[in-house]
């Protein structure tokens, strides 16, 4: 069974996915998304106990991955091309589990 807030966080990426030209469950199982990009779906308590949730349920994974970003600390920075400088972050990957597909499919 899912709480409130993890069936809002799963409508909400099934509903944004709807805007991508291929299957959404297929895009998050074999892809997924940084969790900052999920951070407006999480409501008032927040996206990372959500996600800790559905993962102790065996709904999602994560992984964290390293990448290289480029270091916009202005908008005036990021659209500027010569001299622009990188940075290494690492972003914590959420994607879905074949239950979870299961579940949504039914």
């Amino acid at each position: 069974m899912l709480t409130d807030a993890e069936r809002r966080l799963v409508e909400g990426v099934l509903e944004a996915g709807e805007s991508i030209e291929r299957d959404t469950f297929e895009f998050m199982t074999d892809e997924g998304l940084p969790v900052e990009d999920l951070r407006v779906l999480g409501g008032e308590e927040g996206v990372e106990p959500v996600i800790d949730g559905l993962e102790s349920k065996g709904l999602v994974t994560t992984e964290r991955v390293e990448e290289t970003v480029r270091d916009s600390s202005s908008v005036a920075d990021s659209l500027a091309i010569p001299g622009t400088e990188f940075k290494r972050v690492e972003r914590r990957y959420v994607r879905f589990t074949e239950d979870l597909e299961a579940r949504y499919r039914e």
